[in-house]
């Protein structure tokens, strides 16, 4: 299945989306302590360069007003970072829609204030202000298309305006240094966002061989059941909340003689089928089947008391026969069969004691004469 087919599936979308959840709000505190930072220049401007409004002629409004912007922009911009916080607590829906409301304002904000900067006040440092904005932006929100766009469009517009304010029309050089400028902003984030693709590949490619060494660890090779270890975990999860259940250990009988009279290749295949005839069996997929060990099984039923784990006993036992696997080496019978022990608790007993209870009800259906259950 290709990268595309795989992005389509639900689950696949739904762990990109939290990478990119976490991207966000790993990359929004640094786009905000950039956004405060040139805020605080230029509201601090006057104790930096003593007197600079004095040589701008401009008055006392327009500073005022442009102090009440840069104000604005640091508390959106704190709101923005306290938001991020929000998010790495794995809310991120909702640092998306505070992104969606805030960016643009922010945007909004410095594209106002960079056409004055630019077209009125005619600051040196202006044009490295909107170019540094835009590259942060970019980098902060390359992953994003809608934050990308919403942040960096209304400084991308209104520049080419401010020359055009200045120059009272079009300059050529502008042009061409702004079309260079934005194929650089384009190409930069391409290829910020192969890295990231890049990123995501290897992220799936890494939860699929976990999962897969989480199967070889909790699977049975041969039989595809759960195996010991998962058994184990499966029960101390039951104990743990108290559940109530019933265990009950199965025996192949005279397996061994088995083995001797038709082959170890032989065994493992009739191993199979009995654990094939065990899975479909039990009353719900919610029912553990696990290999315990040799010819040993076991099976877990959640919230079922004695009564209910014998009638699956029985059941085991009338499908195994009704398979009629040969076996004409059993001193029970032609064909294959099995014993079973039973065990339930009220969820007061300890896997072990569970385990010990089964066992000893499967050695009195042994010395019961096998191809039976017992409690």
């Amino acid at each position: 299945m290709g990268k595309e087919n795989k992005r389509r599936q639900p689950g696949v979308l739904a762990h990109r989306d939290d990478m990119v959840n976490q991207a966000i709000c790993s990359s929004l505190p640094w786009l905000a302590s950039i956004n405060i930072a040139f805020a605080m220049l230029v509201v601090l401007r006057n104790l930096l360069f003593p007197g600079f409004d004095a040589t701008l002629h401009i008055g006392a409004v327009i500073p005022f007003i442009m102090d009440g912007m840069m104000a604005t922009v640091m508390t959106l911009s704190l709101i923005l970072w306290g938001v991020s916080r929000i998010g790495k607590g794995g809310d991120g829906r909702r640092v998306r829609l505070w992104a969606l409301l805030l960016l643009p304002l922010l945007g909004v904000l410095w594209a106002i204030s960079c056409f004055g900067f630019v077209a009125y006040w005619q600051l040196p440092f202006a044009w490295p202000l909107v170019c540094i904005l835009m590259l942060t932006g970019m980098t902060s929100l390359y992953f994003y298309p809608p934050g990308f766009a919403l942040f960096l469009t209304p400084l991308w517009l209104i520049t080419p305006l401010a020359s055009i304010q200045l120059n009272h029309g079009v300059n050529g050089h502008f042009a061409v240094i702004w079309l260079i400028f934005t194929v650089i902003v384009i190409y930069g984030r391409q290829t910020l966002l192969r890295w990231f693709d890049e990123a995501w590949s290897r992220y799936q490619e890494n939860q699929l061989l976990i999962s897969r060494l989480e199967t070889l660890a909790l699977q049975d090779p041969l039989t595809g059941l759960a195996n010991r270890r998962a058994l184990e975990s499966h029960l101390a999860s039951l104990c743990a909340v108290q559940v109530p259940f019933a265990l009950i250990m199965v025996d192949v009988d005279y397996f061994k003689h088995y083995n001797d009279r038709y082959g170890h290749q032989a065994g493992d295949a009739c191993l199979a089928d009995v654990a094939a005839l065990l899975a479909a069996a039990v009353r719900t997929p919610e029912d553990l089947v696990a290999r315990y060990g040799g010819e040993e099984f076991t099976l877990v039923l959640a919230h079922a008391n004695a009564e209910q784990a014998a009638q699956v006993a029985e059941r085991i036992r009338a499908r195994i026969e009704q398979a009629a696997l040969p076996h004409a080496a059993s001193a029970v019978s032609r064909l294959v069969t099995v014993s079973l022990g039973i065990a339930a608790s009220a969820g007061r007993l300890t896997p072990p004691q569970m385990i010990a209870e089964a066992d000893e009800a499967l050695y009195r259906a042994k010395q019961a004469g096998r191809d039976r259950w017992s409690y």
